[in-house]
């Protein structure tokens, strides 16, 4: 028994007649019936009545009915669940991303791909970029937000924003009156910033920045999270090369001031896997917007 056999078995009960399913259906009044009487062998009783007006249901009929229209609704229902997926409008997405994109860069996006795909499960994991890497390869993931440029075999990406970095300062250090602050200016002071084994962008690129800037950083704290970071310079125990972003994080006691240092801004990217077959991904990826400078 196939589900063409229960399609044709229904049509013919909906219209009473042959010749009208068999239109309905797009195939010749011979196939149909034909292909009725092997359901009805394969059966072992008649399901319908035949007359020169058309086709009535027998007991047995009215009987194989409802299931027959159970079983081709819940296939149905079947092939639209696979059609939803592939086509990204439903399923599961895994979305891995880096502490500070949730500030600002994050937010706007999950609210911009949930609204359009309000059937796709979100799962966030928030992971490290070299993490994000690992975890996408292994299948953990199915999209990164990471701290770029990233390039490399089996992912593809693409620069999702520019977020300039800025300098966080206690409220009464002395330069906190300045718009702009070179970072030479503080080669004597300690930095808070992340620990070095979790191999953050904004560390290594607050290490690249110093030492263009022709001094070694005396790096007085670590903590793992960017609020965590800015609370310890509230505290007055360093100052903290910090994006943007982090200006949500409002302390009564620390200032954000621009870096007068060239070049001071993080890449944010979005990477996924190369050849990926997960509709969810390509949906996320099609919602994203333009390249954005997050302020």
């Amino acid at each position: 028994m196939e589900l063409r056999d229960l399609r044709y078995f229904v049509a013919v009960a909906q219209h009473g007649n042959f010749s009208r399913a068999a239109e309905q259906l797009a195939v010749s009044q011979p196939a149909l019936s034909e292909q009725v009487r092997k359901l009805e062998d394969e059966l072992g009783a008649a399901l319908f009545q035949r007359t020169s007006r058309g086709a009535t249901l027998t007991d047995a009929g009215e009987a194989f009915l409802p299931r027959a229209r159970a079983v081709l609704a819940e296939a149905d229902a079947a092939a639209d669940s696979v059609r939803m997926v592939t086509s990204g409008v439903a399923g599961t997405l895994t979305l891995g991303f880096i502490d500070s994109a949730a500030l600002a860069l994050l937010p706007p996006l999950i609210r911009r791909f949930t609204e359009r795909y309000p059937n796709v499960k979100l799962r966030l994991r928030e992971l490290g970029t070299q993490q994000q890497l690992e975890a996408l390869a292994g299948g953990a993931i199915d999209v990164g937000i990471v701290r770029g440029p990233v390039r490399g075999e089996g992912v593809s990406g693409r620069r999702l924003a520019t977020e300039p970095l800025l300098i966080a300062l206690p409220t009464n250090h002395p330069l906190a009156r300045q718009s702009a602050i070179a970072l030479a200016d503080l080669r004597d002071e300690g930095f808070v910033t992340y620990p070095a084994e979790r191999h953050a962008g904004l560390y290594d690129e607050m290490l690249r920045l110093c030492h263009a800037a022709g001094f070694e950083p005396r790096i007085v704290q670590e903590a793992n999270e960017i609020s965590t970071i800015c609370a310890i310079v509230a505290a007055g125990l360093g100052v903290a090369v910090v994006p943007s972003s982090a200006t949500t994080i409002a302390l009564q006691s620390v200032v954000y001031r621009e870096l007068a240092d060239p070049g001071a801004v993080l890449e944010r990217w979005v990477v996924w896997r190369e050849r990926v077959a997960l509709g969810a991904v390509t949906a996320f990826v099609a919602s994203l917007p333009d390249e954005e400078r997050v302020a």
